[in-house]
């Protein structure tokens, strides 16, 4: 059973490199986008310390995605997808709280949107995304 909260194994920093791959940490059962009839998708959570969320779906390049969200805390973040076993990413940052943006892809792909959290707290978690 998948709940808001997605944990993985723990990752440690190493000095300032962190030891993380997270696409590839977390589990099969990602929380998958689901489109409101207006083009909207909001979702909150709670990530545990050592754990992360991600949220995934297909990303048509006629409709690029307007995304933000807000966090009470510093978490680790991405947009990533697939492609065997090769990840590509097109954005990443480390320990922010907020942030928006366009995504905007060449190519209709499922593409995921994850944050994990690399602190001894809990963080919340919202995220708003349009098309």
């Amino acid at each position: 059973m998948i709940t808001l909260t997605t944990c993985f194994s723990k990752f440690r920093r190493t000095g300032t490199v962190a030891v993380l791959a997270l696409s590839w940490l977390i589990p099969a059962g990602a929380v998958e986008i689901q489109w409101s009839p207006g083009d909207t998708f909001a979702y909150g959570a709670t990530i545990a310390p050592g754990s992360a969320l991600e949220l995934c779906g297909a990303v048509d390049p006629r409709l690029p995605v307007e995304w933000r969200y807000q966090a009470s805390g510093p978490l680790t973040f991405d947009i990533h997808r697939h492609s065997g076993s090769e990840v590509i990413y097109a954005s990443r940052s480390y320990l922010t709280r907020q942030q928006n943006g366009r995504f905007s892809p060449t190519f209709q792909f499922d593409w995921c949107w994850t944050w994990a959290n690399e602190s001894a707290e809990p963080v919340s978690l919202r995220v708003d995304l349009k098309r």
